[in-house]
């Protein structure tokens, strides 16, 4: 499906402000009362995130975008989370048109599974990342884990459009589109996925 140009723009600004991030030119913002009296009174994000929940990995810094710009949800293994699938609901409200699944390199929680860590909580995520990571080694791939990382980002850009009606709506009707990129911390630089 094409994208619209909404969606165009959306995912530009994000790759612009992760260009500014990587290179170390961030903008740096400051909000002083009237900021965040504006910030409060309305939000008008132009972009949802589903993230790792990862301190390392915060899309308002990766993406160089302000207070009110991305409207997120951050769970670990950036997988498709209740939480996340709210977030996702809400987010329909503000016709998003654009839904960016971001995982990253040195994924604490994709790299537990690898390492065959499969009990513990979060019992139903747990299994939702080991999904990915069966997927992946049934290819045989040199890195497991850099396969595992993209399979589980895959796995959640399909499953987010399943398991939100509103989301899968705007998705049918053209209002939205999901991609999956991967955050290669080492860089600062955010990947996008075919």
């Amino acid at each position: 499906m094409a994208m619209s140009a909404e969606a165009e723009d959306a995912l530009d600004t994000l790759l612009k402000g992760n260009q500014r991030f990587a290179t170390g030119n961030s903008i740096h913002r400051i909000y002083g009362d009237a900021e965040r009296i504006e910030i409060a009174e309305d939000q008008r994000p132009f972009a949802a995130v589903v993230a790792c929940a990862d301190s390392r990995v915060a899309p308002e810094v990766v993406f160089d975008q302000p207070l009110g710009a991305i409207f997120c949800a951050r769970v670990p293994g950036n997988v498709a989370a209740d939480s996340a699938l709210w977030m996702v609901d809400i987010a329909t409200d503000f016709n998003i048109p654009l839904l960016l699944v971001v995982g990253h390199t040195n994924c604490l929680a994709v790299g537990q599974i690898v390492k065959g860590e499969e009990r513990g909580v979060g019992g139903p995520l747990r299994s939702m990342i080991s999904y990915a990571v069966f997927q992946a080694r049934r290819h045989s791939p040199a890195d497991l884990m850099q396969a595992a990382l993209e399979e589980n980002i895959r796995q959640t850009v399909e499953e987010l459009p399943k398991r939100c009606a509103s989301l899968h709506r705007a998705v049918v009707e053209g209002k939205c589109v999901v991609l999956g990129a991967i955050y290669e911390m080492e860089s600062g630089e955010v990947r996008m996925l075919s």
